[in-house]
């Protein structure tokens, strides 16, 4: 986890929600105290987020905490989608060659990586017919 020191305001319910789970919160790497007003410190935020939207994800991590009906590990699931979400390469991202090549060669060779968190695949695998049905090349 990295030190974050920023403050939010939050929702009434997700305030709430925050505030009865600091606990939860901490075993997904956010390190969150009261601030008042409804509003939160997060000191520490997972280590993946580190250049990424942090302030949206602890928004949508109190969001999952204030769903109801969510059991624990329902939760803990819904925040570690979002941190891994958040901290994904985006369209538009800037990657050097190398760190292309290195994403490539991780997901084409790794069967974890066969999907984004929200569950859409990341690569799939078409014929050569396919490809020139595409194209025109053929009917």
């Amino acid at each position: 986890a990295e030190n974050a020191h920023q403050r939010r305001r939050l929702g009434a319910e997700e305030y709430s929600a925050v505030l009865k789970n600091t606990k939860l919160l901490q075993k997904a790497g956010f390190e969150t105290e009261d601030f008042g007003n409804g509003t939160v410190v997060v000191r520490t935020v997972p280590t993946l987020l580190i250049g990424a939207d942090t302030e949206s994800a602890v928004t949508e991590a109190a969001a999952s905490l204030a769903e109801k009906g969510l059991v624990e590990i329902e939760a803990l699931d819904r925040i570690y989608h979002t941190v891994a979400c958040k901290a994904a390469i985006k369209a538009g991202s800037k990657t050097t060659p190398a760190e292309l090549l290195l994403l490539a060669k991780r997901a084409l060779e790794s069967d974890d990586v066969r999907y984004c968190p929200h569950g859409r695949p990341v690569a799939f695998e078409i014929t050569r017919h396919e490809l020139e049905k595409q194209f025109g090349r053929i009917q």
